[in-house]
């Protein structure tokens, strides 16, 4: 008994010491240096290292990657860092030394500081980030299965973390997530998604809590969801225990998600705009998701979400307001200008471009509501549900509206105006009986000409793809308005 007692003892002498932690005392440590004093924790192996036991770098150390090389890191152990980690290579891999066992991950203490730049990370058990002082930029995070954490491949615990112009590729879990109790202000720019939460959980490829008094920015990233999971949304910012919550989420491209963004929990203000959302429609069963925008609240506190210039394709649903949420979604008090775009979202053989599930009215003036069509009111109240549909539902004002049938004029000196050829190539004549202004748009209101036109022949040329336009002219306080045919 002695003996086993003395092997044990020894056994857990050697785990003990197997691992390293730096002293505290203000060392700078690289690779090279690192695998000096630690040769038997950090192997060099010709122009590569080897990670065979856990690594601390204590508050008051750091750590500077600045070799363009390969770390390995052995199944199940893990890099912790309490001072500071700093990346000054430009081409850096850490990756597991058996692909098919992870590495159980990074986890960066409170008060450290971290940076990341150009580094591929895979085959890892997540970064744990419990600082406020975090930087990942132009890196690649890919393959990341559940260890150090369970929530995502990076999760923040606090403070105002930034990536940009990175990659996320298949990882098990979301690429970023912060807790539902914790106030995480990240600032999400210039990324690539594909593929994450391969597990097929119920949770999008960005999953954040609330900001707090901070504003989560989610700004002109592209977001591409694998067909073939059918329960992962595109992003979801959200607030569902009552803290403040500000989202930006502007210039994305969202597409074969579950859905494109959410945003619950009334105690939410911010704008969702210029965002491009096609086919988030992975989920077959319209009571399960499939929304472009879906808005959710409970509770007294007044929403307030400026939606604007969104391109929403392809959907179950274009834009679900539900439980007690509110927004703008044009010609409200937010001030949000609308020119929401809306085609092909629907179930059932129904089209949904906006439904008001709530008992809020909804300021929804100047939007297209049937991209490629020109629409008139009862075109338009086919595709929205309120309170024309069920008493109980909120009003939706959705007038005046783009994509909308030209008006008749009866303004005789107006109606002598000529375009000719029309059909055209982009380049025709208008004929003006008086002189004045015209502007051209497409069918969802964007502008692509505008000028003065004088008295008698007008030469104009427009850069346009084929497809049906509208002049518009006005002059003496009149209007008139004109189908033009780019051929």
């Amino acid at each position: 008994m002695k003996k086993l007692s003395l092997f044990v003892l020894s056994l857990l002498s050697a785990l003990v010491y197997s691992q390293f932690v730096s002293p505290g005392t203000g060392i700078n440590y690289t690779l090279t240096t690192l695998s000096s004093a630690a040769p038997t924790v950090l192997v060099k192996t010709g122009t590569e290292y080897q990670m065979t036991a856990n690594i601390t770098i204590s508050a008051g150390d750091s750590l500077l990657m600045d070799e363009n090389t390969t770390l390995k890191i052995d199944g199940g152990i893990q890099l912790t860092i309490a001072g500071v980690y700093n990346t000054t290579a430009t081409n850096l891999l850490i990756t597991a030394t058996t692909p098919t066992t992870v590495f159980k991950g990074i986890r960066f203490e409170e008060g450290s500081s971290a940076t990341f730049k150009n580094t591929i990370l895979e085959y890892g058990g997540g970064i744990q980030v419990l600082n406020t002082d975090f930087l990942m930029e132009s890196c690649t995070v890919r393959y990341f299965k559940s260890g150090l954490v369970s929530g995502a491949a990076i999760t923040f615990s606090r403070g105002n973390p930034v990536i940009n112009n990175s990659q996320f590729i298949e990882n098990d879990l979301p690429a970023v997530s912060s807790a539902a109790n914790a106030s995480v202000a990240l600032e999400f720019t210039n990324n690539y998604l594909f593929g994450n939460t391969k597990l097929n959980s119920n949770r999008p490829q960005i999953n954040m809590g609330p900001s707090g008094a901070g504003i989560t920015k989610i700004l002109n990233n592209t977001i591409i969801g694998d067909r073939s999971l059918t329960k992962v949304g595109g992003v979801s910012v959200s607030t569902l225990l009552g803290s403040e919550n500000h989202p930006q989420i502007e210039g994305n491209t969202i597409t074969d998600n579950r859905y494109g963004i959410t945003v619950a929990g009334n105690n939410s203000s911010g704008s969702i705009s210029n965002n491009i959302l096609t086919n988030n429609n992975t989920e077959p069963n319209p009571n399960n998701g499939g929304s472009g925008i879906s808005l959710n609240g409970s509770g007294s506190t007044v929403m307030a979400l400026k939606i604007e210039k969104n391109q929403i394709r392809g959907h179950l649903w274009g834009i679900t307001i539900i439980g007690t949420a509110q927004a703008d979604l044009g010609g409200g008090s937010l001030g949000s200008l609308g020119e929401n775009v809306f085609k092909d979202n629907g179930n059932g053989g129904v089209t949904y471009a906006l439904f008001n599930n709530t008992a809020n009215p909804i300021s929804a003036t100047n939007n297209c509501w049937r991209e490629g069509e020109l629409s008139d009111d009862a075109m338009v109240e086919e595709v929205i549900t309120h309170s024309a549909d069920d008493a109980s539902l909120g009003t939706v004002d959705y007038t005046p509206y783009l994509c909308a049938a030209p008006l008749a004029t009866s303004d005789t000196s107006l109606a002598q105006n000529k375009i000719y050829p029309n059909p055209s190539n982009g380049t025709f004549a208008f004929e003006a009986e008086n002189a004045g202004k015209i502007s051209v748009t497409d069918m969802s209101g964007r502008i692509f000409y505008s000028g003065k036109v004088i008295k008698g022949d007008n030469t104009i040329s427009l850069k346009a793809k084929s497809g049906l336009y509208i002049l518009l002219f006005e002059a003496n306080g009149k209007r008139q308005t004109t189908k033009l045919i780019i051929k």
